[in-house]
């Protein structure tokens, strides 16, 4: 597993630095940007598979700052991948791997009262101290990428006609 966090992190970084040195660099600057998507990437994996809570967090804070320095979420899928994965399993976790509502807001890319509703349908699960059951969240973000991927098979199937 640590060879393919490592390459989709590599690959990530790479792409946002690639972008930035095509923005305005030369050859040499995008060339560039490939060798040191690969140096941070091997710097980070060690803190983002850390068993000390403090360092795998800022990793993450770091990673997720590069990755998405907009604010925006994460896209659904990305969670369910070797990097997400690994991510989600050092988001502020509480007792039995829990998320605070906030942090399920941001992984689900909702707002946290979205999220205080999916609780109260029980969509998502709820721990007796109030937080969120983090494998809930995982769960239902592949939920909604099962749903995602059937509907499009579904516009997709030649026996279906499209009325649209």
């Amino acid at each position: 597993m640590t060879d393919a966090v490592l390459a989709q992190l590599t690959d990530e970084l790479g792409q946002r630095l690639t972008a930035l040195a095509h923005a305005g660099g030369t050859v040499d600057d995008v060339i560039g940007a490939e060798v040191v998507a690969e140096l941070r990437a091997q710097r980070l994996i060690g803190p983002l598979l850390s068993d000390d809570a403090r360092e795998a967090a800022q990793a993450v804070i770091d990673l997720m700052c590069a990755l998405w320095p907009d604010s925006t979420a994460a896209p659904d899928e990305w969670w369910t991948t070797p990097l997400g994965r690994v991510v989600a399993r050092s988001i502020d976790t509480g007792p039995e791997d829990t998320v605070t509502r906030a942090v399920a807001a941001v992984m689900l890319g909702v707002t946290p009262g979205t999220v205080a509703q999916l609780t109260a349908r029980g969509t998502l699960a709820r721990h007796p101290s109030g937080s969120i059951l983090r494998a809930s969240v995982l769960d239902r973000i592949a939920r909604r990428r099962a749903d995602s991927e059937t509907r499009g098979a579904t516009l997709t199937n030649p026996r279906h006609k499209n009325t649209a």
